[in-house]
């Protein structure tokens, strides 16, 4: 029962994507789906970088993170339409997607790249 509400879920929201870009670049999609995303993924890796440094973590971060990127490429087509009407909160609204965007990457590397030692500990 469990598979058939995952694979429904995951349907629906295949499916509602294309529906939404069809209308039009109005920045809905942008705005219900890309920006929550965005909040939830830079919430999660900032939550990853208060755990210890492990392999395992930054391994995770990776996995969890490169089908939400695929899918922000897809959503930054939407967004991208809203700096047509730049002035007015449409505008602002594309710039915060990839203000976030930016942030998650940004996050990521410093996740991927920490060193498990602190730099204070470290002999040269």
């Amino acid at each position: 029962m469990e598979k058939t509400r995952f694979h429904l879920a995951a349907v629906v929201l295949l499916l509602s994507s294309p529906i939404a870009m069809a209308s039009g670049s109005s920045g809905l999609l942008t705005l219900v789906v890309g920006i929550p995303l965005m909040i939830v993924v830079s919430t999660g890796l900032s939550l990853m970088l208060l755990i210890r440094p492990r392999r395992s973590i930054k391994m995770v971060s990776v996995v969890l993170f490169i089908p939400v990127f695929i899918y922000s490429l897809y959503l930054a087509t939407d967004a991208i339409g809203l700096f047509g009407t730049f002035g007015s909160e449409n505008s602002m609204i594309g710039a915060a997607f990839f203000g976030l965007l930016g942030l998650s990457c940004l996050l990521l590397y410093i996740l991927v790249n920490r060193s498990k030692k602190p730099e204070a500990n470290r002999r040269l």
